[in-house]
């Protein structure tokens, strides 16, 4: 699996996920992940070997996989090549030391056009694969800012899109304050605002006809900030979304 390195020192390696790609291992996955990849790339420690302590133990079973970003969410992820790097950037993410942000294709237009998403994530009682909105969910917070509205699209005939219940699209810039699983998916969705080819969050018809058009959920992490485990600079990478949908949409 070829994973497109955006920096690397000695103590950690940022890639670009892209989209399709697992993050983590699990039985149900069955093709290779971003943390097979870390592992293959990490070709001097023995994952195998005996922990001296609980910290490397970890490091060992997680192959240096600090976070993980959705299958269908591409972007910008941070790995550790070292058991003290791993720690650390695990308490900062903890800690909410780090700044994230993604990028979102959505539906509709927003009102307002900034604010913070203060609601509780959990799972849904219907569904225990699937988060949603609950009052009894952890809290959760995610800050968001419209960067370009599209109120007008014209779709190819061939693509056979129904594309009269669309109300038009917003790009929006995503902020998330916590960490929990499909945060921005599900806030979005909350607000009436699904991400577009989000196909759990967004409806069954609403999705099928985005993927006519998109080909993926439109939802991609384009900058991380850390404070460098070693160094204590604060830096930070960024990727752009390879998209285009302004071939279809029209402000």
């Amino acid at each position: 699996m070829k994973i497109k390195i955006i920096y690397e020192d000695e103590q950690i390696v940022v890639v670009d996920k892209p989209v399709g790609v697992v993050s983590n291992r699990a039985e149900t996955v069955k093709t290779e992940t971003v943390q097979d990849w870390n592992a293959n790339n990490l070709k001097d420690i023995d994952w195998e070997k005996e922990p001296s302590s609980d910290d490397e133990k970890y490091f060992l079973e997680r192959n240096g996989l600090v976070h993980r970003l959705d299958k269908a969410t591409s972007g910008v992820m941070i790995l550790a090549k070292t058991v003290e790097s791993f720690v650390e950037l695990l308490r900062q993410f903890k800690a909410r030391e780090t700044k994230k942000e993604y990028l979102a294709l959505t539906h509709g237009i927003w009102e307002p056009k900034s604010g913070v998403i203060d609601l509780p994530v959990g799972r849904a009682r219907h569904n225990r694969k699937m988060m949603g909105v609950r009052e009894d969910g952890r809290e959760s917070r995610t800050g968001y800012k419209v960067e370009r509205e599209y109120r007008k699209w014209e779709f190819p005939v061939e693509m056979k899109v129904k594309s009269t219940g669309y109300e038009g699209f917003s790009l929006v810039r995503f902020s998330p304050q916590t960490g929990r699983m499909h945060q921005i998916r599900v806030h979005a969705r909350h607000l009436g605002h699904a991400v577009v080819g989000d196909t759990v969050y967004a409806g069954r018809k609403r999705s099928r006809e985005d993927l006519k058009w998109v080909e993926r959920m439109m939802l991609h992490a384009v900058r991380l900030e850390i404070t460098h485990p070693v160094s204590r600079e604060r830096v930070s990478w960024e990727s752009r979304p390879e998209w285009d949908v302004e071939q279809y949409l029209r402000s």
